[in-house]
């Protein structure tokens, strides 16, 4: 049977996951540096490696409550060739998870400003909701970026 590969990430107490295939890196909270004016869900730019990334407060975006965790991590990924960081509150470990038990979301959750639940699958009888990256920022969301940084 085929299997696919997540990374399991935390927003609060709530357990999601991404595709393995969208991330360069997962790299410790450290410095970022605010922007003035920028969007509401941008925590601001993180100096990696001499690579100038836009960090996405997840919890923000989602319009979650953002209550304070101890461990953060900053999952890096690339979209289009422009490396965008999104803040979580712990992404630090992986899991395979057959086919068979990986579902489309209800169409019923799935509204236009959150197609980027592109499944959901069950893992150790829990049911966890798979973010793709790529949508989680639109074309032009991702134009605004590229100005700021």
């Amino acid at each position: 049977m085929a299997e696919k590969q997540y990374i399991i990430f935390k927003l609060n107490n709530e357990t999601f996951a991404t595709s393995i295939n969208h991330i360069a890196s997962i790299t410790e909270y450290s410095s970022i540096t605010p922007v003035p004016s920028g969007p509401p869900y941008v925590d601001g730019l993180l100096n990696l490696r001499g690579d100038i990334i836009p960090v996405i407060n997840l919890k923000k975006r989602f319009k979650m409550a953002d209550s304070q965790m101890k461990e953060k991590r900053i999952i890096i990924a690339n979209k289009n060739d422009v490396q965008i960081g999104f803040l979580v509150d712990d992404a630090s470990q992986s899991m395979n998870v057959d086919e068979s038990q990986i579902l489309p979301p209800p169409k019923i959750a799935i509204k236009k400003n959150n197609d980027y639940i592109s499944e959901v699958c069950i893992h150790n009888n829990e049911l966890i909701i798979v973010i793709d990256l790529d949508k989680v920022l639109s074309d032009d969301e991702i134009e605004e970026l590229l100005d700021l940084s």
